[in-house]
This record gives structure tokens, sequence and C-alpha cells, in this order.
């Protein structure tokens, strides 16, 4: 942290009006990167890309096409390895998918939403990514996929018991928009696994700012296990509790209060 920031004014300039963790309205500079301003937040010390890149620039980023035409099986690589990790990933999960409705929310190439329905869930994804989905329904016909952004799906795909969001959270715009979308689709009781890296990490939190993963604009937020669960907190979510991880992955388990 260099220096305070207090000007809250909007998102083009000066500071954010609100942290989307805690609501304070305090921030400090946490440094450059890639030509972007990096901040953070003076109470719950949540970090974030400010300005932040339009969603449709984002989305560009990802998406690569409007997915109708061919793709072929170098666009995901080592698909078979991806496939066995998902189906590990799911069977780990499988209390929560098996006879439920389940979503990918950030689906990619569908792997895990296979394993899903493998673990006996009506499985389904989204992903804004359309090379992406042509790709999961080719390889996965038995399972669901849904192109398209937050926004285009709100109060259409129904709610489901199980959302499974796997490095998606880091990169969105508004990560409020995606907590209330999120939120909109959970059913009472129901169970989000969700996995960002951990701006905590033993490997990278000496010098952040130097850790390949700190890599806005792709990148543009970045997570503790306390912002995490604060966040969720906020959109009426109980941590239930932490998975895991070899490396600098925060990998978590919340239930939506009913």
């Amino acid at each position: 942290m260099t220096s305070s920031v207090s000007d809250n004014g909007p998102e083009s300039g000066g500071a954010p009006s609100h942290c989307p963790v805690c609501l304070s309205s305090v921030f400090s500079s946490y440094g450059e990167k890639n030509g972007c301003s990096v901040i953070q937040c003076a109470s719950c010390d949540y970090i974030f890309c400010h300005p932040r890149p339009a969603q449709e620039q984002l989305n560009e980023m990802y998406k690569g096409g409007d997915g109708e035409g061919a793709v072929d099986e170098h666009f995901f690589p080592k698909a078979s390895s991806r496939r066995r990790r998902a189906f590990f990933n799911a069977l780990k999960l499988r209390r929560y998918i098996r006879g439920r409705r389940a979503l990918d929310l950030g689906c990619g190439g569908g792997f895990f939403v296979d394993a899903a329905r493998l673990m006996g869930g009506d499985s389904h994804g989204l992903d804004v990514n359309g090379h992406a989905i042509a790709y999961a329904r080719r390889r996965f016909p038995k399972c669901q996929f849904h192109l398209g952004s937050f926004g285009s799906f709100r109060g259409k795909i129904g709610e489901f018991d199980f959302i499974y969001s796997s490095e998606v959270i880091e990169h969105v715009n508004d990560v409020e928009d995606y907590m209330d979308f999120l939120s909109s689709l959970m059913r009472p009781d129901g169970v989000v696994f969700i996995t960002t890296p951990d701006i905590e990490w033993k490997g990278g939190a000496e010098n952040p700012l130097e850790w390949d993963v700190f890599s806005p604009p792709i990148h543009i937020q970045f997570f503790s296990e306390e912002t995490l669960v604060r966040l969720f907190r906020r959109y009426g979510f109980v941590s239930l509790r932490r998975v895991p991880d070899r490396g600098a992955g925060l990998k978590m388990l919340f239930q939506k209060q009913g």
C-alpha cells in the first residue's frame, strides 16, 4: 500500500463507491501491474483492479467467437486428463450432486458437467465462450449447456441444488452481479463449491505483484479465505468448510441459508 484513496467517484475515476465484500468506502493503493491499477479495501483487505475492464472486453478474451462452427480437438489440449480430473473432483462432491440439479457456472469444455452427470446429477453448464460450449455440446450430448452471459439467463434456467464454479470469480467485472446471479440460482440449503487463487498462498504472498497468477486484466480481483467468506455471507451463505489444496487454490464449500 502506497497511498490513501478516499474519492468515492464512479468506476471510471476516483475510487469505487463501496467495497463489494464489506461495503466500506475507504481504499488504499496496492500497486500496478500490466498497466492496471490495483487497490485494496482498507477495512477487509479485498484486492481488485480499478478501474475494471468492461465485461464485454473480458468476455471477448474468453469466448473466441460465437461457437456455431466446428471446433477441433486441440481447443482443449489434454482432454483425457481434464476429463479424468473432473471425474475425481465430482466423485469427491457426489454427496451434493447425486439425485440433484447441478450447474457448472463457467463450465468451459463441459468436463465437470459430464462428470456430475455420471455421479447421478441433472447436469447443466453455462459459459460465455462460444467455442467451449460448441465443444461441450458435441462431446457430452447427454448434458445440457447454455451459452451466454449472466444477464441473458437470469430467471430463465431455474434453480439448482448444487453449483460448481471453478476459477471464474477472479475474472468477472462485477463481483456483486456474479453473486446476485449465483444466489438467484440457488435453492434454499443449496451448496456452492467455488475455487479461486488464494492471495495468501505462501508461494505468492511474499510478493504478490510478482506472482504469475497475479495477472490483471485476466484476473481482476484476488481473495483470501476471510474475504471470500465475508462476500458469501453478504449474500446469505454460510461457510461449510475449506477443501484442502496442495497448490495455490482457495477451495470452499458454502450453503445457502433457507
